[in-house]
């Protein structure tokens, strides 16, 4: 387990990059003793590459890549997770549509013209909808070759050009890349659906202006 106090109490259990170079799925810690911690948001994976996890509003989501177990996503364990909490939001309107390539220099403009600190880490989220998506859903481990440019689980992907629903996500300072998000990125980040029963992970997505986003 690996885990970072920060602003925010942010929190990771795993490593991104274990679970890329090495397909490490192996579970880091219980959802319950997370929820237990209260968090406002998380992203992370299940154990063993069964499916993804986020937390929105202090909400736990659990999606499974095949059908859902008959236990109750509290008793379930993360192979990867980090999280954070914030006491309140500020809410900024999105006035035009960011492309995929956009968002974390879209992030981190607008963090800094409210106050935050680009260089460190900061929980948000958005409400609304999404510009053009890949996203995904982990299914089981690939058992096979691991590292850069393969993948690190079966899945179950679906893309499109807008999509309605929030984001949960994770912008994460220098020392976090590789450990909560994948390397060389910035942020870490799932959707949510409208109705808040389902979750995937984000591998590219943009927003659409009229679309809200939450920092602390």
């Amino acid at each position: 387990m690996y885990t970072v106090h920060q602003p925010y109490d942010i929190e990771t259990f795993g490593m991104f990059r274990r679970m890329m170079m090495a397909g490490d799925f192996s579970p880091k810690v219980t959802l319950d003793t997370v929820m237990a911690r209260h968090p406002t948001v998380g992203v992370g994976a299940v154990a063993d590459a069964r499916g993804e996890i986020t937390i929105y509003d202090g909400k736990l989501i659990v999606s499974y890549g095949k059908s859902a177990p008959a236990t109750q996503p509290a008793s379930e364990a993360a192979a990867l997770l980090a999280t954070g909490t914030v006491s309140a939001w500020r809410t900024i309107a999105i006035e035009r549509d960011v492309a995929p390539g956009e968002i974390e220099d879209f992030l981190a403009t607008t963090a800094r013209a409210h106050g935050l600190a680009s260089d460190q880490s900061f929980p948000f989220e958005i409400s609304g909808t999404l510009g053009a998506f890949v996203m995904h859903v982990n299914i089981e481990p690939t058992n096979g070759p691991h590292g850069m440019g393969q993948p690190m689980a079966l899945t179950v992907e679906r893309r499109g050009d807008t999509l309605a629903g929030g984001v949960a996500g994770l912008y994460v300072a220098p020392e976090l890349v590789g450990i909560a998000t994948h390397g060389g990125t910035r942020t870490h980040s799932h959707w949510i659906s409208p109705g808040a029963d389902a979750t995937a992970h984000l591998d590219s997505w943009g927003v659409k202006a009229g679309s809200k986003l939450l920092i602390p």
